[in-house]
């Protein structure tokens, strides 16, 4: 991760348009609407299909939440938890840190709303925030609606916004952990990560962040490593949730990225 990093740092042109090809009809039989290869290691896009394409992008959401939570919350001590919030995570207190970890890697909604409310008060006043970060970094194509991305209200976002948002959030050495993270620990109970799957499979995923919702399709960012290259590989719209692993293998290997076999995922 720390070459993914520097990777970034080298070349931060966070707010400019990826340049690159404008539409690759790429591989036959995917089920996703959208999809690009971002090659980090030589500032280019490697593919793209559906640039323009704009949707819901469900628990990608986590990625803005994640970047407030960095910028709001203290991580030198712990916040204190509601008598709800006490009793859906079996602690009193949780540092902000492992609130990072539960919301990226099991992809934990409620954790976000205690995200929300300690950075902002509320949720409703942690998406105002959300919306103007997003403004401020230029993401002119997406908005949101909760710190979640459940369904309700006007969400979404698009192929070129999510890619300048995952570059802003490798930029967070507290995010760079969490997302290179295969399970969450808690109070001696196990979550595991939304991507475990796929890690079982690929020594070249390095991390990422999973969203789904039935408007919005399976949707994967992911931080990947390959011929010695760093790429980020962006997916909306897989058809479910088993649909959007095969869909990103095929596109991994159909770019030559990835030479195991495709699996079923069922």
């Amino acid at each position: 991760m720390l070459r993914l990093l520097g990777s970034i740092l080298v070349a931060l042109v966070l707010l400019l348009p990826a340049a690159g090809r404008a539409q690759d009809d790429g591989p036959s039989g995917l089920t996703l609407s959208a999809y690009m290869i971002y090659d980090i290691t030589g500032e280019s896009v490697l593919a793209v299909h559906n640039r323009d394409f704009r949707q819901p992008i469900a628990s990608l959401t986590k990625l803005m939440t994640a970047v407030l939570a960095c910028e709001r919350l203290r991580f030198d001590g712990r916040y204190i938890l509601t008598s709800t919030e006490r009793e859906t995570f079996g602690v009193d207190t949780m540092r902000a840190q492992k609130m990072l970890e539960l919301a990226l890697v099991p992809s934990n909604n409620n954790v976000c709303r205690i995200i929300a409310r300690c950075a902002s008060g509320s949720e409703q006043a942690f998406t105002e925030e959300m919306n103007a970060k997003a403004a401020e970094l230029g993401l002119s194509n997406t908005h949101f609606a909760n710190a979640t991305g459940l369904p309700g209200g006007e969400q979404y976002s698009m192929l070129d916004d999510l890619l300048a948002l995952a570059r802003v959030a490798l930029l967070y050495p507290n995010i760079r952990r969490a997302v290179h993270l295969k399970r969450v620990e808690l109070a001696g109970k196990s979550y595991d990560g939304t991507l475990k799957a796929l890690y079982d499979r690929h020594s070249g995923l390095l991390g990422g962040k999973t969203g789904y919702t039935r408007a919005a399709g399976r949707c994967l960012v992911l931080f990947y490593t390959a011929r010695g290259r760093d790429y980020i590989v962006i997916t909306l719209g897989s058809k479910d949730v088993s649909a959007g692993f095969r869909d990103v293998e095929v596109l991994l290997e159909h770019y030559g990225l990835y030479s195991g076999e495709i699996g079923e995922w069922e």
